[in-house]
């Protein structure tokens, strides 16, 4: 591959574009450029979550992916390069009201797919988890087969895949044009040079709007929003066999880590795309609902904290697939905070579809033309 012709430019290596080009080296295609304007990969969204695999999941068509996805970070395929671990803690999906009933329709949807789930009385859960007596509850949703992972080793083992396959990864270079000619593409013009490619995969995450704007692709509108993630130091009464617990009527989760605790408080506050920057008021909303939700959790001190953004479109459904406007764009976009969850099969997916796979219509960007 010369220095200046591609047949795919995928734009952003997060797990978007890392699990895209993976998929694409596994069906065999080759000139291949990953383009990523941080100096290292998964610097933003992909870097900055709590690296939790759910799979119980109100949209079916997600859960589908998150399911796949989970086999294949659980069993990777042979010759995978880096190992993976994954620690299968387990989930309890707390609700009550109209969010409990919505989560035992999640789990009946769940058991279809095969996934051993489990509803919970209060009682059970508390037992489960002692800190969050006191609570109002109606019950729990019981994965065990929900986990966390290493997510720098998966994004790691994404790109080292499609570099075996020939890919090519350029680090710190800024995508400034997306260069049409008689509605297709012609390539790409970076801060560094031109690049033609038949086939540009917008995968970058945050920047996915203007990315589509820069290509006078079809008008799809995102939100980046932020949400900040706090670790406490080691706390005594942390049991680490305690399982991730989502609270989804009152907006809050945590899960043992390193000897302490990871909260969030579910906060989302749309940005614009950038590095999002820490707001002290975040860790004001998790004291607030922490005390609210659990009245008798003990205080916890914050050892440090960070901010990602996740991003949405407007119907919240992710935008995998050709664009309707111009010919050779393609999207990876959209995946609202399910990215580490779904990225094997959001990957394998996108790859099917650039190999001409018909349109998925839960997810094809010709619902927004």
């Amino acid at each position: 591959m010369g220095p200046e012709d591609a047949r795919y430019v995928i734009i952003g290596a997060g797990f978007a574009g890392a699990a895209t080009a993976c998929h694409l080296a596994y069906r065999g295609a080759r000139q291949v450029v990953i383009l990523e304007q941080e100096a290292v990969a998964g610097f933003h969204s992909s870097g900055r979550n709590a690296g939790f695999i759910r799979q119980v999941l109100s949209e079916p068509s997600v859960a589908d992916l998150a399911a796949k996805s989970a086999e294949f970070i659980r069993n990777p395929p042979p010759g995978w390069p880096v190992p993976v671990s994954y620690d299968a803690i387990g989930c309890l999906i707390l609700g009550r009201g109209a969010q409990w009933e919505a989560l035992c329709r999640d789990a009946e949807l769940a058991r279809g797919r095969g996934l051993d789930v489990e509803l919970w009385s209060p009682e059970e859960t508390v037992a489960a988890i002692p800190p969050i007596e006191g609570g109002s509850l109606d019950g729990a949703v019981w994965c065990a087969s929900d986990g966390v992972i290493d997510i720098n080793a998966l994004l790691s083992g994404y790109l080292r895949v499609a570099q075996r396959g020939g890919a090519v990864i350029r680090y710190g270079e800024t995508v400034r044009e997306v260069r049409i000619r008689d509605g297709g593409v012609q390539g790409v013009a970076t801060d560094q040079g031109f690049l033609e490619a038949d086939v540009v995969v917008n995968a970058a995450g945050p920047w996915a709007a203007p990315v589509g704007v820069m290509a006078g692709a079809a008008p799809i509108a995102f939100h980046p929003r932020r949400r900040h993630l706090f670790v406490t130091p080691p706390l005594d009464w942390v049991k680490p066999d305690w399982p991730f617990c989502l609270n989804v009527s009152d907006e809050i989760y945590f899960q043992p880590n390193s000897g302490g605790l990871m909260l969030c408080p579910c906060d989302e506050e749309d940005l614009p795309p950038c590095d999002p920057p820490t707001d002290i008021r975040a860790m004001e909303l998790l004291a607030e609902r922490l005390a609210a939700v659990y009245p008798r959790f003990p205080d916890v001190s914050i050892a440090r904290y960070w901010a990602g953004l996740r991003t949405f479109s407007d119907d919240n459904r992710f935008v995998i697939g050709w664009d309707p406007k111009v010919e050779g764009f393609f999207w990876v976009a959209g995946l609202a905070g399910h990215g580490v969850t779904t990225s094997a099969a959001v990957g394998s997916l996108a790859a099917d579809l650039l190999f001409g796979a018909d349109p998925d219509p839960d997810f094809s960007p010709a619902r927004f033309a």
